[in-house]
């Protein structure tokens, strides 16, 4: 894990951000209401207005030996795979990031998340946040001949890994020339239920795989990088790898979180932050209010504490954000999940 004194600066605490994933039809109004209720504006991915905007298929420009079918299916090509990786390996090495850059059918949300905060200069005042899919979740999607998982694949998972830390390097790069800190999320829903009998995962492969990705992402200038986890898994395992934020379901997870008191303190004396994902998404509804989710987290606090964690450190190191994007849901209940977190994060602070 990289030391205190190497991670850049965080953010405040209880500060808010999202996911990524929106339901709009425009990005101007996802971009306006994270301005009003976000400190850390998001990258909206539009996933309503274009497939490639999907964190698999907005993924693949820059990957290696990689081809999309006319069902928008990602597989590993036959022919030319070593001189693809070659390719690969070249540009990685030369430090070429643009070789790993959003293609434009991908970053319509990007695009306009650039232009707002150039614009506006109060957007995102300190620090600005995008996200990218992470390497082991991106294998499991991925066919090689047609059978077995990209993951079962050594060689290509490698490059994966390495490839999609670039990109996350890129996407730094991109926040920073606006003059803003920059946050990247590596999104791993594909790590639910590691450790089960229905992963094929190894502790191994994890550790290696987004140690990779996170270590080429910091490669380029100063970054944050967070991992975004849906649902369960072994959080001890990645609070080892060099990350800096972990983002869990805090409404759905937060006891089995509680479950390794001795890896997250370690973390968190070493820099790193708590993102709780404390708004649920497909439960969300009216009945749902600020003060009980703003008492979950005072909740998960005290059980943590109650472990030898100190509850100065847990508070000053402890960030909001829903459980899950917000792609997939009606816009108005994606609104109101965004308008209630800034309610969540001015309980807790009062």
């Amino acid at each position: 894990m990289s030391s205190l004194s190497s991670r850049p600066s965080l953010p405040l605490a209880l500060s808010t951000m999202a996911i990524g994933s929106v339901p709009y039809d425009e990005p101007g109004l996802p971009l306006d209401l994270m301005a009003k209720c976000l400190d850390i504006p998001t990258s909206p991915q539009m996933v309503r207005i274009s497939p490639w905007e999907d964190m698999i298929l907005g993924a693949v420009s820059g990957l290696p030996a990689l081809e999309v079918n006319e069902n928008r299916v990602v597989t590993v090509i036959g022919p030319g795979r070593e001189e693809a990786l070659t390719e690969f390996y070249e540009k990685f090495y030369a430090g070429d990031l643009d070789y790993f850059a959003l293609e434009e059918r991908a970053a319509l949300g990007f695009k306009a998340f650039l232009e707002k905060a150039k614009a506006d200069q109060s957007f995102g005042p300190s620090f600005l946040k995008s996200q990218v899919v992470g390497p082991l979740t991106f294998g499991q999607s991925v066919k090689v001949d047609g059978q077995k998982s990209l993951i079962d694949s050594p060689e290509l998972l490698e490059a994966i890994s390495l490839g999609i830390g670039a990109k996350a390097a890129w996407l730094g790069k991109k926040i920073r020339q606006l003059g803003r800190s920059a946050i990247v999320f590596i999104d791993e829903p594909g790590l639910t239920g590691y450790g089960s009998a229905f992963s094929t995962l190894t502790p191994q492969m994890v550790v290696d795989s987004l140690g990779s990705a996170v270590k080429a992402a910091k490669d380029h200038g100063e970054v944050l990088i967070g991992c975004h986890v849906c649902g369960n898994t072994d959080w001890g395992l990645l609070s080892g790898v060099g990350l800096d934020i972990l983002n869990f379901d805090a409404y759905e997870f937060l006891p089995t979180v509680c479950l390794y008191p001795r890896e997250i303190r370690a973390f968190l004396e070493e820099g790193g932050a708590l993102a709780f994902g404390i708004v649920p998404t497909n439960d969300f509804s009216d009945q749902i209010k600020a003060e009980h989710l703003a008492k979950m987290v005072k909740d998960g606090w005290q059980v943590l504490a109650n472990k030898g964690l100190k509850t100065e450190l847990l508070v000053e190191r402890t960030f909001l954000t829903s459980a899950c994007g917000l792609g997939t849901l009606a816009p108005e209940k994606a609104t109101a999940i965004l308008e209630i977190l800034p309610r969540i994060a001015q309980i807790l602070k009062s």
